[in-house]
């Protein structure tokens, strides 16, 4: 939709993203799109910082000019309805994340007793595939298709469901979050180390001081 691509690059400009957002999140709750109203009215505080501004506007205009479903893409959005998210750094802020691989989005979700990974594909559940892409902000990994087949990428998402979930990132391997998954997905499918995905991240994702 360009609309939503132009709207990508003016959100993280300090008060005018804030004031088109809010015309977009009323227009479109108005109009009973309430995934792409909720998505307009989210806020982060660092955005007033101007510093971070010219890595977003960048990324934007980046992500306008590729497809969602092609390459390998990070989602964030604010933790449930709430309209305010914090950023620190990448992987250490206050946003849920999953990650998208060529047209099949990732989710680490559950609870801390039951770790559960969602698989959403765009040929398999249009409806909710999209849904997803209103909902979440999303930012461009990597531009080119992964070599890696979809059924090897469902299998390894699917191999966390016996890992424990930690809120933080742990050095242990056996606990995860919806962070430190995103990240080792995007390792897994770009045939990268995880210390590479998680610079990669770093490297890409703004964080509070630019």
């Amino acid at each position: 939709m360009v609309e939503r691509r132009i709207f990508n690059v003016y959100k993280r400009i300090p008060l005018v993203g804030i004031a088109y957002g809010a015309a977009r999140g009323v227009a479109y709750g108005l109009a009973g799109d309430f995934d792409e109203a909720k998505y307009s009215l989210e806020m982060d505080p660092a955005d007033l910082n101007p510093l971070r501004m010219p890595r977003n506007i960048m990324n934007g205009l980046v992500d306008a000019s590729h497809s969602l479903d092609k390459g390998i893409w990070i989602g964030k959005r604010t933790l449930g309805d709430q309209p305010f998210g914090l950023t620190f750094s990448p992987g250490a802020d206050g946003y849920h994340w999953c990650i998208q691989i060529d047209g099949v989005i990732y989710e680490l979700g559950g609870s801390k007793r039951q770790v559960e990974i969602h698989i959403i594909s765009k040929n398999e559940n249009p409806e909710q595939y999209n849904s997803y892409c209103k909902r979440f902000s999303w930012t461009m990994l990597q531009g080119k298709s992964s070599t890696v087949s979809e059924t090897t990428l469902y299998r390894y998402a699917k191999s966390f469901e016996s890992s424990e979930y930690h809120v933080m990132m742990s050095a242990s391997g056996d606990k995860v979050n919806c962070q430190t998954f995103a990240s080792d997905m995007f390792a897994k499918g770009a045939c990268i180390t995880t210390r590479q995905a998680r610079a990669r991240i770093l490297a890409v994702l703004p964080n509070i001081l630019f």
